[in-house]
């Protein structure tokens, strides 16, 4: 089959203007998939976490404006808690879920003949699974890491306040150092037989190589990617916020009503599936940054053609 134009070369060295052309050229000619099986992976997420986001908010709302009366802390302080829980838990499986089907498809892209045209579940669910579980294992990880930085520095404060002058200028100096990290996931999904610990060295040289260009690319991806998101968003805080003042009426019982918990719930739905989409952005973005870091500093691509040509 022809294709009209063709196919998009990964492991590349790319110019700042060239690497923000090609994650658009990527995500253009592959919307429709991407769109397609977005939808269908992420939704039931996406409905679970706008009932606990909902229901967050709700609780959020009743004790800053004290309509629970004297009964705040017994029933709005646990649901506040509860929902706020049940909400982070799905936003982290929901990245972790669209992370693997965006690195699943662009891993197929890469390797099926017709790419992603005519592309159906089957030809990427295992890479969907495995890459899913990785961005897990990876985000288990770098939790307990920050919990054991927290508590040191929790510690070291307790011990005297003169070791904040300490204790601060090394948790901005880790934040420093979290930048080249970005590319750990890229790293850690792309490279096989590739264990947590060497995904961050890795990440950590790539990075560090290619830091001024990846900072800027991730800037304008950034700002693309909140825009996307505001504009999803916007509705649902509007009703939200004017729900929040009817309550505030004695009379008026909107916020009660099944016809305004309903039309808040369909477009908290449509901003979490809209906050989900405008992810596919930057995991693009942060894919190609690390086919260009690592092209830079190892040369896949000539390696590969020394390879190829050996055995010919």
């Amino acid at each position: 089959m022809e294709h009209p134009r063709p196919r998009i070369e990964f492991y590349r060295q790319r110019s700042f203007s060239e690497k923000l052309n090609v994650v658009f050229d990527f995500i253009r000619e592959n919307w429709r998939p991407l769109l397609k099986y977005s939808f269908y992976v992420i939704m039931p997420v996406c409905l679970i976490q706008t009932l606990a986001m909902n229901s967050f908010f709700t609780s959020y709302l009743k004790i800053i404006t004290k309509l629970s009366g004297n009964n705040v802390f017994g029933e709005s302080m646990v649901s506040f808690f509860v929902n706020f829980g049940v909400w982070l838990l799905c936003i982290q499986i929901g990245s972790a879920i669209m992370s693997g089907l965006i690195y699943a498809m662009m891993q197929t892209y890469a390797v099926r003949e017709n790419r992603l045209q005519e592309v159906i579940f089957n030809d990427f669910k295992e890479l969907l699974v495995k890459n899913t579980w990785k961005y897990l294992r990876l985000l288990l990880m770098i939790i307990i890491v920050y919990i054991i930085i927290v508590t040191m520095m929790g510690f070291l404060a307790a011990i005297s306040l003169w070791s904040l002058f300490i204790t601060i200028p090394i948790l901005l100096l880790g934040v420093l150092f979290l930048i080249p990290l970005m590319l750990v996931v890229p790293v850690y999904i792309f490279e096989r037989d590739i264990t947590f610990f060497q995904a961050i060295r890795k990440a950590w040289k790539l990075g560090l190589a290619t830091l001024g260009g990846m900072i800027g690319l991730m800037i304008v991806l950034y700002i693309i990617s909140s825009v996307i998101q505001t504009v999803t968003m916007l509705p649902w805080y509007v009703v939200l916020f004017v729900g929040t003042i009817f309550s505030l009426t004695n009379e008026s019982t909107m916020n009660q009503s099944a016809v305004y918990k309903f039309v808040l719930y369909i477009l908290g739905v449509i901003q979490s599936f809209g906050t989900y989409l405008a992810l596919i952005i930057g995991s693009v973005g942060l894919a190609f940054q690390y086919f260009h870091a690592r092209e830079k500093v190892e040369g896949v691509t000539i390696e590969s053609n020394i390879s190829n040509f050996s055995n010919l």
